[in-house]
């Protein structure tokens, strides 16, 4: 599937997290609370979060070392929220997609945070299935990505479950810089059901830069299961 896309605002898990631990009324000495009185209900809970969190695309690397640094406190709040407060956070974060296959709101939240703040791929790292990033949306052996890219070019990112894991119509994908570390684009997206071989396509909103990137696919489940991984490189690009 297509798609051209500023880097999210943020994903759902970390605004959850973030949002309540820079909250102004907060300090980071005071004890993790989370209150579900009337006054309190999930959805001015989920707002006041989104209120305190910073929106910029710039501020994503900034945002992934702070809750690094803080992802004790992050799953400590994870931990203590209601389910209904899961449930409804996880449905505007993503209210697109289909989520009945999350049954453990928790354990997947905690897994997307990790997935988030760790964002280079690990080659030792088991995969089931195998990935590869060509400029073409057919996918061919032949098709190797080429060094020069325009610096709006869409890529695409080829998948192969070799039968190994459901073919499902959704799929979370990762996007990232691995020079730096940064997430490019983290979020569910759609493919064609029923297939083994699938792809989606990628172009920062800020455009390409020379350097080595990651891309990785998870099955939507409750451990955000790897399905395939990539690295590729970009050696000039063109204007």
């Amino acid at each position: 599937m297509t798609m051209k896309f500023i880097v999210p605002i943020l994903i759902g898990l970390v605004c959850f997290g973030l949002g309540y631990l820079i909250a102004p009324s907060n300090k980071a000495s005071d004890p993790i609370v989370l209150e579900s009185d009337n006054k309190h209900t999930s959805n001015s809970f989920i707002q006041n979060f989104q209120q305190n969190v910073p929106v910029q695309a710039e501020n994503n690397i900034e945002l992934q070392q702070q809750l690094k640094n803080q992802i004790t406190q992050v799953n400590a709040i994870i931990d203590q929220a209601t389910p209904q407060q899961m449930e409804q956070y996880l449905q505007q974060a993503f209210p697109d997609y289909d989520l009945s296959s999350i049954k453990n709101k928790r354990e997947f939240a905690k897994h997307l945070v990790s997935e988030y703040v760790d964002a280079k791929n690990n080659p030792n790292e088991p995969m089931s299935g195998r990935a590869t990033v060509m400029a073409q949306q057919e996918y061919a052996v032949e098709n190797v990505l080429p060094r020069d890219i325009y610096a709006g070019q869409q890529l695409f990112a080829h998948f192969d479950t070799l039968g190994k894991t459901p073919n499902n119509e959704q799929v979370f994908v990762r996007w990232s810089d691995r020079s730096t570390g940064e997430v490019l684009f983290f979020m569910p997206q759609r493919i064609s059901a029923h297939r083994e071989q699938n792809w989606v396509s990628f172009s920062p909103h800020t455009g390409w830069k020379p350097g080595h990137y990651d891309v990785k696919y998870y099955q939507m489940n409750d451990q955000l299961q790897p399905i395939a991984q990539t690295s590729f490189y970009i050696q000039n690009v063109i204007q």
